[in-house]
């Protein structure tokens, strides 16, 4: 994504929106961008800002993206973002979307495995997204974990 498509997506976060509200969907944006330049260059952003999960365009179909920081996920709770309507037959009827993706942001370098593995088969992930991916951030790499 180029510096002005970024900028688009920035200037329509909802201004009514609080100050860490509008920071995730800063996050958001940024993590989707890179993502997308990341993974695929018929990935294509088509919108980040009016859900919390990421709407794209993937060789002509529309598929939602959900990312997931690591940092959200370090203490053992129910963590209800990650069973979002948006994952629902209706939502998928309305929308179009045609498959849902999950995505592990990591910061850190060399992250065991085991963690995703064990929170993904927890979580019952393999339920609501057809494919469950770790994106190494930082080192701009992304492992396919289902």
């Amino acid at each position: 994504m180029n510096i002005e498509a970024f900028q688009r997506f920035l200037e329509r976060i909802d201004p009514n929106l609080s100050k860490d509200e509008k920071k995730e969907k800063m996050i958001q944006i940024a993590d989707s961008s890179h993502f997308t330049e990341c993974y695929s260059a018929e990935l294509t952003l088509m919108d980040c800002v009016q859900y919390e999960i990421n709407i794209m365009n993937y060789k002509g179909s529309k598929i939602g993206i959900l990312f997931c920081d690591l940092k959200k996920l370090s203490k053992r709770a129910f963590h209800p973002f990650l069973y979002t309507p948006f994952t629902s037959d209706f939502f998928r009827e309305q929308t179009n979307i045609k498959e849902f993706w999950f995505v592990f942001v990591e910061e850190a370098l060399n992250p065991s495995y085991e963690k995703f593995n064990d929170f993904i088969e927890e979580h019952k992930l393999k339920d609501y997204y057809s494919r469950i991916f770790l994106f190494r951030y930082f080192e701009s790499n992304i492992l396919q974990l289902n």
